[in-house]
């Protein structure tokens, strides 16, 4: 961390400016379908990986010791729900550091700007590729559905809500 870090907190916070991606997410992932946990399938995904579930997994993308699941495919897609939710094929074993910097990029792009030797890097492209062929599927988009429709109003309110918040806010920093 360098000193002028501390500029991007001398500043007002913006609920809309801070939070938008988090209610986007929050509204999409709610509806995003999940597979219940079966341990022998698990297993047999770590196993399609190269990896043995009875070892302290890696992650699929630098190999270093792996501390959460990553999203292969992002779970919100302009704002909405991307068609990819919560399922075993949608998960990679990854760690923090490749989560936060992957993002929404596409996996084989994030990938790419990793530095390793060609040869492990086409390994674990491999394996990946293996394993979304195998198991990652989309989920239909309910757009069709009335709930659904009312459900992105109240998301559309909510962001609503936010800058009205904002707005509020603003109004009380300048009478203290």
């Amino acid at each position: 961390m360098r000193y002028r870090d501390i500029r991007r907190y001398l500043k007002p916070y913006s609920i809309v400016a801070n939070r938008t991606t988090t209610i986007n997410h929050a509204f999409a992932a709610c509806i995003a379908p999940f597979d219940t946990y079966d341990e022998e399938r698990v297993r047999e995904v770590v196993a399609t990986l190269g990896q043995d579930p009875d070892t302290n997994l890696v992650c699929s993308y630098c190999g270093a010791e792996a501390e959460t699941w990553d999203h292969v495919h992002a779970t919100v897609k302009d704002k909405k729900f991307s068609g990819f939710g919560h399922r075993i094929g949608n998960l990679l074993p990854c760690c923090k550091t490749c989560n936060s910097k992957k993002g929404i990029k596409g996996w084989r792009i994030f990938l790419s700007s990793l530095p390793m030797p060609d040869p492990l890097r086409k390994e674990r492209e491999s394996r990946i590729d293996t394993y979304l062929n195998r198991y990652c599927c989309m989920d239909a988009i309910p757009e069709h559905l009335p709930e659904y429709q009312e459900l992105q109003e109240l998301r559309r309110k909510v962001l609503e809500l936010f800058h009205k918040a904002d707005e509020l806010a603003s109004v009380v920093r300048s009478k203290v």
